[in-house]
């Protein structure tokens, strides 16, 4: 079987907010494909990261976009480190940037079904953009998802606001990023470093904490957004009316500690069936937090494979 040769870009988008991000694109060289996955990354990692998967979409006809959070990744846009956040307004900048991508995709592939695939944080943006916006997209994967509760947010906001008034929106906080990923380190035996939870793979954990995009300390400013991002989001999922028909696809790992080893997917799965959503999927897989990254990849790339293809054929 030939393999299908990749036309590799990236570029400078700018939303609504009138800030640039950073997209990189990868399309079939032929020009046709049969659809268009949307990535959205989790926190503190980049969409370089996605590169070998997008590479297999190409492969299967799929072409691939995916986008970079301010202060997410050292590129042409940021001039800051990552793990800061723009003072204010920064859910909605990383909300706005994502509709502007689909945009920009649906203006340039008008006749192309457009799928999105949101990432742990990037899941949540994910579910966010289609609770709030009445796309039409084809289907919507979720990977690495989490459930907090209103009362625990409340808590953990409370505690940030504390940090920020005494140290500061920007202040970078070792000590609390440091329990924050020991948190979810904590549940395996070797812990050479503070990322075990990423993969079972030795290789890619060690890529992860090598990537200088990658792991690092963020401000006092990110959760507090990230929290808030998580309460407008479960907010606004209870509010949908519209497109019940949507294929969605809930993925985890079930020594994922992020997601409470599966029981988040579950719990997710069955709020959407309690809004009388007609396609779900859910789907636990051997690994932890990042299926993509994981021993079994190949399995989790054919399994989305296959949901996708399932799903073009969904109205």
């Amino acid at each position: 079987m030939e393999v299908q040769p990749v036309r590799e870009d990236t570029f400078l988008l700018s939303s609504s907010t009138n800030r640039q991000f950073f997209v990189s694109s990868f399309l079939p060289a032929s020009g046709k494909f049969k659809g268009i996955v949307l990535i959205i990354p989790g926190m503190a990692e980049h969409s370089g990261r996605y590169k070998e998967f997008a590479f297999f979409l190409v492969e299967k006809d799929y072409g691939v976009y995916a986008c970079d959070h301010p202060r997410q990744q050292l590129n042409p846009a940021d001039a800051e480190e990552p793990g800061r956040k723009i003072r204010y307004r920064g859910w909605q900048i990383m909300l706005e940037n994502v509709r502007a991508m689909y945009t920009f995709v649906r203006k340039n592939h008008p006749e192309i079904p457009v799928f999105v695939f949101g990432h742990s944080m990037g899941s949540i943006l994910a579910r966010h953009f289609t609770a709030l916006y009445p796309v039409y997209i084809q289907g919507l994967a979720l990977s690495g998802s989490f459930m907090i509760s209103f009362l625990s947010l409340s808590v953990f906001l409370n505690f940030i606001r504390l940090k920020i008034l005494f140290e500061g929106s920007d202040k970078k906080s070792k000590w609390f990023n440091k329990l924050f990923y020991w948190n979810f380190n904590r549940h395996f035996k070797d812990r050479p470093t503070l990322f075990e939870w990423i993969s079972s793979d030795r290789e890619e954990v060690d890529s992860y904490v090598a990537d200088p995009g990658c792991g690092y300390d963020c401000s006092n400013g990110f959760y507090r957004h990230l929290l808030k991002g998580i309460a407008a989001t479960k907010r606004a999922e209870k509010l949908i009316t519209y497109r019940k028909s949507l294929p969605v696809l809930i993925l985890s790992g079930q020594a994922d500690p992020v997601g409470r080893f599966g029981k988040d997917a579950v719990r997710l799965h069955k709020e959407y069936f309690e809004q009388n959503f007609q396609n779900l999927s859910l789907k636990i897989f051997p690994g932890r937090h990042e299926l993509l990254h994981e021993k079994n990849k190949d399995d989790v790339y054919r399994y989305l494979l296959k949901w996708l293809n399932e799903s073009l054929e969904v109205k």
